[in-house]
């Protein structure tokens, strides 16, 4: 019998292969857009704390004085509304993620001008963007497992899944959190290079 210990090593090198491959096979034009709102997710959600959460909280707090701004009434004697989002951990925390899920959706599923089709088979005439697409999935598998790590990290003291399974899965992530900074400004050079040498088909299809 074959025993994978699930809570070692094994789902983070899966992922990180698994998201290479991919991004081998659809090219970097595919994937920049995945890791454009990955890392914005996780500068927001992650590497931001909660500041999405005081964000909201504040634009509603603020609402009744901005009507009545905008009524011309006096914006001194309204009251602020209570915050929509309990100072409690489950609630910011549920946020921070959907917010996270969602921006990188976004990223999958929008159809970016300058993605165009899968690169085809033809290794010699595409390799630059075959090689650019593998490092790029690497890229996100760093952000996504660190981004869960950091979630679970927080999500564990008050929430543990049925699942012996899930839960030994989601304690084994690594966190790339102290290296993460430095990776994204090396994705952001990147991106800022390409732009530069190759502006008049940026937006190519």
């Amino acid at each position: 019998m074959i025993t994978i210990d699930l809570g070692s090593a094994f789902v983070t090198n899966l992922v990180l292969i698994l998201l290479a491959a991919f991004g081998f096979s659809r090219g970097f034009r595919y994937m920049v857009s995945i890791a454009l709102f990955t890392t914005l997710g996780y500068i927001l959600t992650v590497q931001g704390g909660n500041y999405i959460v005081g964000l909201i909280n504040r634009i509603w707090t603020s609402l009744p004085r901005l009507f009545a701004f905008i009524t011309g009434g006096n914006t001194n004697s309204v009251q602020p509304l209570p915050p929509i989002i309990p100072d409690n951990l489950q609630a910011p925390l549920l946020l921070r993620v959907l917010v996270f899920v969602a921006l990188v959706a976004v990223g999958i599923g929008y159809a970016w001008p300058w993605e165009g089709k899968p690169i085809g088979t033809n290794w010699v005439q595409f390799r630059q963007m075959r090689i650019l697409g593998l490092l790029t999935g690497l890229y996100i598998g760093v952000l996504v497992i660190s981004a869960l790590a950091t979630f679970w990290a927080q999500a564990s003291s008050v929430w543990q899944p049925d699942s012996p399974l899930l839960r030994a899965t989601l304690a084994g992530l690594p966190n790339f959190a102290a290296v993460v900074p430095a990776v994204i400004a090396a994705f952001l050079v990147l991106i800022g290079i390409i732009i530069i040498i190759r502006f008049d088909r940026v937006w190519k299809a």
